[in-house]
């Protein structure tokens, strides 16, 4: 019996979840609420360090010349394309060596890595991951993105969540900001939440932050998603806490 080859990504036995949204969101309250579950470990921002490893995983996995010649490697010459017929395999080749690249090994290697290095669960944590708040950054590749990690960390759900634009507008840095880019930034953020959602519902859940001044049982319906319970004076205690952050 083999040893599992990627153990940091699969030691959460219950798998990740991950916070999907802009700043000043409140996610950092979400993110305290999740770690006010037993076994779970949600870690804040990493600057989207994640999002680079996807890009290169991507492009290993999508990008033609690499799709090419893993299609050909091992077809008779005469099926093999015109253009790499005669180079494929050999230094003749402009891209010698693409056609060994195992796209799943990269993707799942990569996430370990980031698993065992910058997410660093502690041994008793069964679920895992980390709020950020700059997915919407690259509007192009974030389907992509969240592909990316629903095909390669275990068990993987998606918290998106929102805050009304105008309290947002208005929050730390935003106010300096030119206030139609601020809302533009975040129409454009809530319609990818919502079009990754519509396709992929048992997986996504919308936080509306406006939606936690109804109290413990709103943070349940959230928990239930999730297919967890947290005692509510806990949750009470948590909500009843300011957050103390710029």
């Amino acid at each position: 019996m083999h040893s599992q080859p990627y153990p940091a990504l699969y030691a959460p036995k219950d798998g990740y979840v991950f916070v999907v949204t802009y700043g000043r969101s409140g996610s950092t309250l979400t993110q305290k609420l999740l770690n006010a579950i037993p076994g779970y470990q949600i870690r804040g921002e990493n600057g989207n360090a994640l999002y680079h490893l996807a890009r290169a995983a991507v492009v290993t996995s999508k990008w033609d010349n690499f799709v090419w010649r893993r299609e050909d490697l091992h077809k008779a010459k005469s099926e093999q394309k015109s253009f790499i017929r005669d180079i494929i395999g050999t230094s003749s080749d402009p891209w010698y060596g693409a056609e060994l690249v195992d796209p799943d090994a990269v993707s799942k290697s990569l996430a370990n890595n980031f698993v065992a290095q910058i997410l660093r669960p502690d041994e008793t944590v069964r679920v895992s991951g980390f709020k950020e708040i700059r997915w919407h950054e690259d509007r192009a590749f974030f389907p992509n993105f969240l592909d990316y990690i629903k095909n390669t960390f275990p068990n993987s759900k998606f918290l998106f969540q929102t805050r009304m634009g105008e309290d947002v507008a208005r929050s730390a840095w935003w106010k300096n900001r030119k206030h139609e880019d601020v809302m533009t930034m975040i129409s454009n953020a809530e319609k990818m939440y919502a079009d990754f959602s519509a396709e992929n519902p048992d997986i996504s859940f919308t936080v509306k932050y406006e939606r936690y001044a109804e109290g413990p049982s709103y943070v349940q319906e959230i928990f239930d998603f999730l297919g967890e319970k947290v005692d509510e004076d806990v949750i009470a205690q948590i909500l009843g806490s300011k957050l103390k952050h710029s």
